[in-house]
């Protein structure tokens, strides 16, 4: 005999008949419980699964409608358009110096005061991308520094005001630019 043979046969001998009915209701009730928790269950897999499917469908029905020719010459069009406005240069020490001149001759047009330019550091950004960190210390009483704000947007390549550190009326007014810049030669 097998366990469930013998379970059955404790089971009848120990309960009475109303008992056996029971356990059997009982037993039939969570049996149907678990069979509409399961059912519901799939249902909602299945909603699940057309969801996805549905979502599928869309996505692959875009990418077969999308001119990718046309979104790569967009792409490369404003990669052209963004790089035209960076510094060239044979050397990186060559693309600094432009960016130097060109803070020094926005700082003389604005007539800053004591004007110190340096570049505190340059990253790059790719094998030929740079960006240079460039900061100008200068005084000005009567209003230079937007002047100064002004003249740097027409320098040749991309100055863009990055941090102004300000500390007071007779102090001197610090101004920290980035500047990318693209490596035409070989960096010696």
């Amino acid at each position: 005999m097998n366990a469930l043979n013998v379970l059955i046969q404790r089971l009848s001998t120990s309960l009475t008949v109303r008992a056996q009915l029971g356990l059997i209701v009982l037993l039939a009730l969570v049996g149907f419980v678990a069979v509409m928790d399961m059912s519901a269950r799939n249902a909602a897999l299945r909603q699940q699964l057309t969801t996805v499917r549905t979502e599928l469908a869309g996505r692959e029905a875009a990418l077969d409608q999308r001119d990718w020719n046309s979104v790569l010459s967009e792409a490369d069009t404003e990669v052209a358009a963004v790089e035209a406005r960076f510094w060239r240069g044979a050397t990186t020490g060559l693309a600094s110096a432009q960016i130097l001149g060109a803070v020094e001759t926005a700082a003389r047009l604005a007539r800053l005061n004591s004007p110190r330019v340096q570049v505190l550091r340059s990253d790059a950004l790719s094998d030929r991308a740079i960006l240079f960190e460039v900061e100008l210390t200068a005084r000005s009483n009567d209003g230079g520094f937007a002047t100064f704000l002004e003249a740097i947007t027409e320098a040749e390549g991309e100055l863009r005001p990055a941090e102004l550190v300000w500390e007071g009326r007779n102090r001197p007014v610090t101004i920290r630019l980035v500047a990318p810049a693209i490596i035409d030669g070989a960096d010696s």
